[in-house]
């Protein structure tokens, strides 16, 4: 799948999945996620080259017929909904690993365990106030429970959320949450992007802005910056987290 962009250093990061992998350390695979993110990248690629492209007999853009201001308004959309995608896909493999473990919540990392309360702090916000100084020691008790395996119900998982519908803050709660450190250095070419991404993406699903509005801020040059950029980085980010959760001690405190 690397003949997206052709980028060396995304053919390198792959290089060092196989280490890890070969390794034998691996509890969880991040292969999928860069999978998936090629094939949007090479979708998105696609769409800028079809609309982009001089007529064959020509030689000269189609003005009649011309959507490359759309097609880049568009890659907003597509760009955005790659990450969301590859973050939650994310969040539930990490999850599936910290299950694998086969520990009780209370040898799970805090991060970690917050997953393994979710039901029950669910529950908690449905009860009278009455009520709630009878549930807290059940979900005290969950806590520190020793009872294997852990009370993570992968059927029920929800996407840790900030409000700001992927936006840097919600990208630094989930890293805070995993322990996953620099998430600004590992999309360090990105993210002073991600927001306008967000931003962008908003405006075009809720019709506030036109495809074509948005692309018009931008360039083609600065849209297939935007997405070699954004390929590169989002693949060193689950490079990096693949192979710092490839051990049990990613998900569990020590004895």
């Amino acid at each position: 799948m690397l003949g997206v962009s052709n980028l060396p250093e995304i053919a390198s990061l792959r290089d060092e999945m196989v280490g890890v992998k070969s390794s034998g350390d691996e509890l969880i695979s991040v292969e999928v996620h860069l999978d998936e993110l090629d094939e949007r990248i090479e979708a998105i690629l696609r769409l800028i080259d079809a609309t982009h492209g001089k007529d064959i007999q020509t030689g000269n853009l189609n003005s009649e017929h011309d959507v490359s201001k759309e097609a880049r308004g568009l890659v907003m959309v597509l760009l955005h909904a790659s990450y969301e995608n590859l973050l939650t896909g994310l969040n539930r493999t990490l999850l599936e690993g910290a299950v694998k473990c086969r520990v009780s919540n209370r040898r799970l990392r805090p991060g970690i365990r917050m997953f393994a309360l979710d039901s029950a702090v669910d529950s908690l916000r449905k009860v009278s106030d009455r009520k709630v100084y009878k549930k807290l020691p059940e979900l005290v008790a969950l806590t520190v429970s020793t009872q294997r395996p852990c009370s993570i119900d992968l059927e029920k998982i929800r996407f840790p959320t900030d409000g700001s519908f992927f936006k840097r803050s919600q990208i630094k709660l989930w890293c805070d949450i995993f322990s996953i450190p620099n998430p600004e250095g590992l999309l360090s070419r990105v993210w002073g992007h991600i927001d306008a991404v967000v931003e962008n993406r908003n405006a075009i699903a809720h019709g506030r802005r036109t495809a074509g509005q948005v692309g018009r801020d931008y360039t083609e040059r600065d849209i297939r910056s935007l997405v070699n950029d954004w390929h590169h980085d989002w693949s060193q980010f689950l490079c990096e987290v693949g192979k710092i959760a490839s051990s049990k001690d990613f998900f569990m405190l020590p004895r």
